[in-house]
């Protein structure tokens, strides 16, 4: 438990070592706006991950996110070691994909950005739907692990495997 919370409130610092290379010239806070460009910018990937321009802007929120001082995510710590280490092609599409989903659904649900769960399952059901739009434009482009995913999120137990990785 105290490695979870430890791993949620430092989760800015452990993402990207190297992110402050733009800090001094950026703001260090977040405007409603770009907030719900971030969104926007999640959405977008889950519809388009191969696309460049919209992988551009994923990286981009992502950075950005990483800057501002405002705003903070609640990463599982389990499931963002997974993809993070995860074999595959598009692991870093995944990977984003991943923060990015768990910072939009706090923008667009703030009386539960606080809820470590909800933010959690939201971001995985959108790794699975990237997944999907990725193996539908590529289908030699499989990932055991997240095939295993969407098995389990077929099944009815998704919600079941994220309370338990996320503990």
């Amino acid at each position: 438990m105290r490695s979870s919370s430890l791993f949620r409130t430092s989760f800015l610092v452990v993402l990207l070592l190297g992110s402050s290379r733009f800090a001094a010239y950026s703001q260090d806070t977040s405007t409603q706006e770009e907030r719900a460009q971030w969104a926007v910018t999640s959405h977008q990937l889950e519809g388009n991950p191969l696309d460049n321009a919209a992988s551009a802007r994923g990286d981009a929120a992502l950075q950005r996110i990483t800057d501002v001082r405002d705003f903070h995510v609640s990463l599982c710590q389990g499931y963002f070691e997974e993809f993070r280490g995860l074999h595959y092609t598009y692991q870093h599409a995944i990977l984003r994909q991943y923060m990015l989903a768990a910072a939009a659904f706090q923008v667009e649900h703030p009386d539960k950005a606080g809820d470590y769960f909800a933010t959690n399952l939201y971001a995985v059901e959108s790794v699975l739907k990237t997944y999907n739009t990725i193996v539908a434009a590529k289908p030699d482009e499989k990932s055991k692990a997240l095939d295993s995913m969407e098995k389990r999120q077929t099944e009815g137990k998704l919600d079941d495997d994220v309370r338990k990785q996320c503990h």
